[in-house]
C-alpha cells in the first residue's frame, strides 16, 4: 500500500497533534512525500468507510482523538496499537441552575442527571462521557452512581467524528426545564455554555489535584496505527510522528493562530477555545507514552470493562508501542 493509494486520517472534533498537523497541512505534505494520498475521513461520505473513526478496522487509516473508542475497538478485537497520547486538560464540570439550591457534590445526592441518548450509534461515546463525568464527580464527594438517578435525554446524532459535533444543547434544554438537576459537560461547548450564564457550575472536575478525577474520554487521547500498516511501512510511521510533533511545536508559541486552529477543530469561537483550553503548554500535545498518560488511561479502560461499555479489559501497557519518534 503506497504509489498513490489512500491513507485516511481522522480525528475528533476536540485539540489533536493530528488536527494541528493537518490545520498547519504538514501532516498532508509528509503523507505525500512518503507516497500517499491522504484523505480526513470527516470528508468521507461512505459509511462503510466513515464508522472506521469509531472501529479502526481497515489498515489505512491513522486516527487520534477520544480513548473511549480507540479502547473500545482495541477491546473488540481491532489490530491497532497505541503509538502516543496526549493530555490536554478541557473545562469539565457538574452545572446546576442558578437558582438550584445545591452548593456542593455532596449536595448532589439523589440528584437526576442528564445523560444522553444517541439513537443509532454502535458505541454512544457521548453517553459513555457523561456517565464517567458523573461518576467523578459524586466521587469527590464520596458517592457513587448509584446515588444519583441517571436521565435519559434524546440527543442530536451526529456523523462519527464530525467537525464541531460535540453539544450539549439537549441535556442543557433539559436542565433549564426542570426535568434534570445537573448536567456535566466540557471542553469549548461546555465553555460556551458557563459562559452564557444561564448555568452555575458546581464543580470544575478539570482544576482536580488528582489527575485521575480529571481522566474521560478527551482526557487522555489516543494516537493509534494499525499493526499493518506499522509493519509494512514503517518509515512513513515514524515521518508522520515527526510530522505532527513538527507541527505542535510551531504553532504552540503563537497563541492567537492555535486559539483559531482549536477553534476550527471544534467548531466553536476562538474565544471558547480559549476558555477551554487555557492551560495548554506545547508538551499537552506532543504525543507521548510516559508512566503517568499510560497509567491514566488504563484507569479509563478499566473503566470502560468495569462497566460493560467494552467487551474486554485492554492491558494499556501491551497495547502501547515505543517507536522512534513517538516520545518515551
Amino acid at each position: 500500500m503506497a504509489d498513490g493509494s489512500t491513507l485516511y486520517y481522522t480525528r475528533c472534533p476536540a485539540p489533536t497533534a493530528t488536527g494541528v498537523g493537518a490545520g498547519l497541512g504538514t501532516l498532508q505534505e509528509t503523507l505525500v512525500a512518503q507516497g500517499f494520498q491522504p484523505r480526513a475521513l470527516q470528508d468521507i461520505h461512505d459509511p462503510a468507510i466513515r464508522r472506521h473513526h469509531f472501529e479502526h478496522g481497515i489498515a489505512n487509516l491513522i486516527r487520534e482523538g477520544g480513548n473511549i473508542p480507540a479502547i473500545w475497538a482495541k477491546s473488540g478485537g481491532a489490530r491497532t496499537r497505541l503509538l502516543g497520547i496526549t493530555w490536554l486538560d478541557e473545562i469539565q464540570a457538574v452545572v446546576v441552575r442558578p437558582d438550584s439550591p445545591a452548593r456542593s457534590v455532596a449536595d448532589l445526592k439523589g440528584a437526576r442527571f442528564a445523560v444522553p441518548v444517541t439513537p443509532g450509534h454502535r458505541l454512544d461515546v457521548a453517553r459513555i462521557s457523561a456517565v464517567r463525568g458523573i461518576e467523578q464527580a459524586l466521587g469527590t464527594a464520596g458517592l457513587q452512581l448509584s446515588d444519583a438517578t441517571l436521565v435519559d435525554v434524546a440527543h442530536r446524532s451526529t456523523a462519527p467524528g464530525e467537525r464541531g459535533g460535540e453539544h450539549f444543547e439537549d441535556e442543557l434544554a433539559a436542565l433549564a426545564t426542570g426535568d434534570v438537576d445537573a448536567v456535566w459537560l466540557k471542553s469549548a461547548a461546555g465553555a460556551a455554555a458557563i459562559a452564557s450564564g444561564k448555568v452555575r457550575p458546581l464543580i470544575r472536575l478539570d482544576l482536580a489535584d488528582d489527575p485521575l478525577v480529571r481522566v474521560n474520554n478527551g482526557t487522555p487521547r489516543t494516537l493509534t496505527f494499525h499493526e499493518d500498516f506499522i509493519a509494512e511501512h514503517p518509515d512513513a510511521v515514524g515521518a508522520v510522528l515527526d510530522a505532527v510533533r513538527r507541527a505542535v511545536e510551531t504553532i504552540g508559541p503563537d497563541r492567537h493562530r492555535l486559539w483559531a486552529l482549536l477553534a476550527g477543530e471544534t467548531g466553536q469561537s476562538v474565544e471558547d477555545a480559549e476558555s477551554a483550553f487555557g492551560g495548554f503548554t506545547t508538551a499537552n500535545l506532543l504525543p507521548d507514552l510516559t508512566e503517568e498518560r499510560l497509567a491514566a488511561l488504563q484507569h479509563q479502560a478499566d473503566f470502560l470493562f468495569r462497566h460493560g461499555f467494552a467487551p474486554a479489559r485492554v492491558d494499556v501497557r501491551e497495547w502501547a508501542l515505543p517507536f522512534p519518534g513517538a516520545g518515551a
